[in-house]
């Protein structure tokens, strides 16, 4: 169906959220991964230039993905936010990526079975369950380890803490991805999470590891933000 000239007009007229933020217009730039952060996984002046050169004229700016953990990066020369050295690291994104005078939102994930075994610690891959992973486009065949109860419960505070160092850093939200067989999906997934304790089996056990991580964010939210802070 050809988008009516009323519907096209919409993109283009402000768009309020309940959280307090009003954008310009409808139109988003889109999260992609760019393989552009310095080899020290800070943001590169490279980095930095490509977001200045696409954010004016749309009305948010969505980052690419960020890891939460060292055992998440899912590419190489992928920006970190493990860490509260990488706070200056992403305030500088924050700058570039609000240039255009729209608001700037940090994508932060964990890759899951799709982590790259050459860039986490001994080559851990953690995922739900342990299992064979096949390749990917991006990733060669791989074999992941369950994680534990505590390490879960790590990762659920470090999402929490990633989002803390976003406000600290000038973002105005967080996006949480959890597509594209990283960690959260991985959970989700029938075919990916085969655990029998409280994290698997059934729907509402497999969803408990996404809605936790939401909870943990909100939480950070309301203790550490000052104004609006967007949650996606």
């Amino acid at each position: 169906m050809i988008p009516t000239a009323e519907k096209i007009d919409l993109l283009f007229q402000p768009f309020a959220f309940k959280r307090g933020i009003t954008l310009r217009n409808a139109v988003a730039m889109a999260p992609m991964t760019t393989w552009s952060s310095n080899d020290d996984l800070t943001i590169s002046d490279e980095e930095a230039r490509y977001y200045e050169a696409r954010v004016n004229g749309v009305g948010l700016v969505i980052t690419g993905c960020s890891h939460v953990t060292p055992n998440g990066q899912g590419f190489t020369d992928e920006f970190a936010s493990h860490d509260d050295s990488f706070i200056p690291s992403l305030r500088k994104l924050a700058t570039a990526a609000k240039s255009g005078g729209a608001p700037a939102i940090l994508q932060i994930f964990h890759g899951g079975n799709k982590a790259l075994a050459a860039l986490v610690p001994n080559g851990d891959i953690v995922s739900a369950s342990t299992m064979d992973i096949e390749a990917t486009a991006f990733t060669p065949p791989a074999a992941s380890r369950a994680l534990t109860e505590e390490e879960i419960q790590g990762i659920i505070q470090d999402f929490g803490q990633a989002t803390r160092r976003a406000i600290e850093a000038g973002f105005d939200g967080v996006e949480l991805h959890g597509a594209h067989g990283f960690l959260l999906q991985n959970f989700l997934s029938p075919f990916f999470n085969q655990r029998t304790d409280q994290w698997g089996g059934s729907l509402e056990n497999r969803l408990r590891f996404p809605l936790a991580v939401v909870a943990e964010v909100r939480r950070i939210i309301q203790e550490h933000a000052t104004g609006p802070f967007l949650l996606g």
